[in-house]
């Protein structure tokens, strides 16, 4: 219980993870706002809280202004990411120029990685630009109402081609998943090769009648456990792209859904990414200790 709790401690003071608490409460504010259910539950929860009954037409105002500004808190934490995508992107690009695969998925998969950064970093840099704007302050401004709306939504355009670029590269991960995680035996014959006293102790066991059963059978439980893991982070970031994409779709014009739809897929999708953040700070906790 206390490792669970230093653990929250550690999700909700990490930059990150407190960027995903904010996304998530904005997507409750756009089901509440949307769905005629959940706004109604809403307003019988104000009524019994306050006991007045509040005027739909201001609540609806009130949760209009609550997800702006939600929007807005949670683009101070990604200022300057862009600088984070943009670097990564370059070292990737650079260590997989040269590399050699047995296969064209092998060789050609890494770069959907490469170009999922770069157009991150696109999409957070033009979105950056329009920081200033974005306040609101009277008379600091850094484009026109029209170039803003612009910049924003080629902003969005990136972002989508960032998400199918991201989608792709983890179904592509999964159908080399089993191939690029060593199996127990050829990891225990690589180890041979470059230890005398492990190939001395496995000629020992052959002569001795073979190899342990059980250990390999318990070897080759790990190994499937290890690909079974894999598949599933993989799997859920593919969803989580793919899910995402009504976002910005929806700003481009691409995608015709309702602020109902973008809300739900943006409660899913922040589920499905924090829990990324979560584990990340669990294994951090657990380092400290």
């Amino acid at each position: 219980m206390s490792q669970t709790f230093e653990q929250l401690i550690k999700f909700t003071t990490d930059s990150v993870g407190l960027e995903r608490t904010f996304r998530f409460f904005q997507s409750i504010v756009l089901v509440l706002s949307s769905y005629a259910l959940p706004f109604d539950l809403l307003l019988t929860a104000l009524t019994f809280a306050t006991a007045t009954t509040p005027s739909p037409a201001a609540v609806h105002v009130a949760l209009k202004g609550l997800n702006q500004r939600l929007g807005l808190a949670r683009r101070f934490f990604r200022l300057f990411r862009f600088l984070d995508f943009f670097n990564s992107a370059q070292k990737l690009a650079s260590r997989i120029s040269t590399a050699e695969g047995a296969g064209v998925l092998t060789r050609l998969h890494p770069w959907l990685d490469v170009f999922s950064r770069t157009f991150n970093g696109m999409y957070l840099l033009l979105e950056a630009t329009t920081m200033i704007d974005a306040l609101q302050v009277p008379g600091l401004a850094l484009w026109t109402p029209e170039r803003e709306k612009a910049i924003t939504v080629e902003a969005q355009r990136f972002w989508l081609f960032a998400l199918v670029c991201g989608a792709a590269f983890n179904v592509a991960q999964i159908m080399l998943v089993a191939s690029t995680t060593p199996r127990p035996e050829a990891a225990k014959a690589a180890a041979s090769k470059t230890s005398p006293e492990i190939k001395g102790s496995a000629d020992e066991k052959t002569a001795d009648g073979g190899p342990d059963e059980k250990e390999r059978e318990e070897s080759e439980r790990l190994w499937r456990q290890e690909i079974s893991t894999k598949v599933y982070k993989l799997g859920r970031g593919a969803v989580a792209n793919a899910l995402d994409t009504v976002l910005p779709g929806t700003t481009v014009g691409w995608i015709n859904v309702g602020p109902g739809v973008v809300g739900s897929a943006m409660f899913v999708t922040t589920i499905l990414t924090g829990m990324d953040v979560w584990e990340r700070c669990g294994r951090e906790v657990a380092g400290v200790k």
